[in-house]
């Protein structure tokens, strides 16, 4: 079976980022009760929010949408930079 190779250019990465970005931003109240942090990785549980929506556009590499999503999370939890401190009325913005 002869492999055909694939040219990717700078423009497919960035749709792939935006298309990302688009599903992260759709679902971010449902990402946020997640509360991911590096005692609680489960990003199994972030897949089920955003994998729906990922593998509905066949135009996307399922496999390679699932690994980007798990290196960034994984990225993001294990070694956090700066600490993301809510409004102390947060839940009663996002609740009401």
């Amino acid at each position: 079976m002869n492999m055909q190779n694939r040219y990717v250019s700078t423009l497919d990465f960035l749709n792939l980022l935006q298309t990302f970005s688009r599903v992260i931003s759709a679902n971010d109240h449902q990402i946020n009760l997640l509360e991911l942090r590096s005692d609680n990785a489960n990003l199994d549980e972030l897949w089920e929010v955003i994998g729906p929506e990922i593998t509905a556009n066949r135009a996307l590499n399922q496999y390679a949408m699932r690994k980007l999503t798990y290196e960034i999370m994984h990225a993001l939890i294990s070694d956090p930079v700066e600490r993301v401190e809510l409004p102390c009325d947060f839940e009663d913005d996002v609740f009401a």
